[in-house]
């Protein structure tokens, strides 16, 4: 299988945990969701074009630098006025929230100094296109970290040939779901001195109308080191030598894309 790699860095980052509200934290890396949204604006994939087309690339994360998070205040202003529409006034008579209130303070949670890389495998010519773009540092809509506002950067870092490898012990570079270790020894060989683990519970698939269809547990290593597990499901080995976990397509999971 052919596997398109880039780097991906940014000052902030934050990809919204589904289970935040009023004071939002952000998970330690790029959910895949969020990876084919990124792998779309380099495209220059609408919001609603996006998913469908890279249905069929298999997708996997690494974290290139430890996970460092800070957290601070934002003001925010109302903007809707009583009739729902927007409304430039400070005029707290004239807002259509209850406390008649124009502004409030929420407490957000950001990566810091964040560095990923994304892997996008498969045999669909988006691949093509992807490494085109990639090589010459172009993109079609700016690229990100999870927010609009936090302008992100990307480099080219290659592209590979992935060998499925069977189940076994191997050194995994990139983020994986608890599903893929083998059962109650999966991490046996992983709580090493130095190894900090950590599971989060992030979105692996959207429908085609953006709504989550599954949640996995994913383990991620903080401190961005490869870690020794045991498997059950299927990593790839590229022919650099690293051993990364990928996400099948969605083609192959969600019926909606078949």
């Amino acid at each position: 299988m052919k596997v398109v790699a880039f780097d991906l860095w940014g000052d902030y980052g934050h990809f919204r945990r589904f289970f935040t509200t009023s004071s939002p934290l952000t998970y330690s890396f790029p959910p895949p969701t969020a990876v084919r949204g990124i792998v779309g604006a380099i495209l220059g994939l609408g919001k609603d074009a996006y998913l469908r087309a890279t249905a069929d690339l298999a997708v996997g994360v690494r974290l290139l630098a430890p996970v460092k998070r800070v957290r601070w205040g934002q003001n925010l202003i109302f903007t809707k006025g009583r009739g729902g529409k927007f409304d430039p006034t400070l005029s707290a008579r004239r807002k259509g929230n209850v406390q008649g209130m124009v502004r409030t303070q929420v407490k957000v949670e950001y990566l810091r100094d964040a560095r990923f890389r994304l892997y996008l495998g498969g045999e669909s010519p988006l691949l093509d296109d992807l490494e085109a773009l990639l090589r010459e540092h172009r993109t079609h809509y700016t690229v990100s970290l999870g927010l609009s506002e936090l302008l992100a950067d990307f480099a080219y870092a290659g592209t590979h040939e992935a060998t499925p490898l069977p189940p076994g012990t191997y050194e995994v570079a990139s983020v994986f779901p608890v599903d893929a270790l083998a059962p109650e020894r999966g991490l046996q060989d992983a709580l090493q001195p130095g190894i900090k683990l950590a599971k989060e519970r992030v979105p692996v698939y959207l429908a085609p109308d953006r709504t989550p269809v599954r949640y996995q547990d994913v383990v991620v290593e903080a401190t961005g080191r490869p870690v020794q597990v045991i498997v059950q499901d299927s990593v790839y080995q590229l022919d650099s030598g690293e051993v990364v976990y990928l996400w099948p397509p969605a083609s192959t999971r969600i019926p909606a894309f078949r």
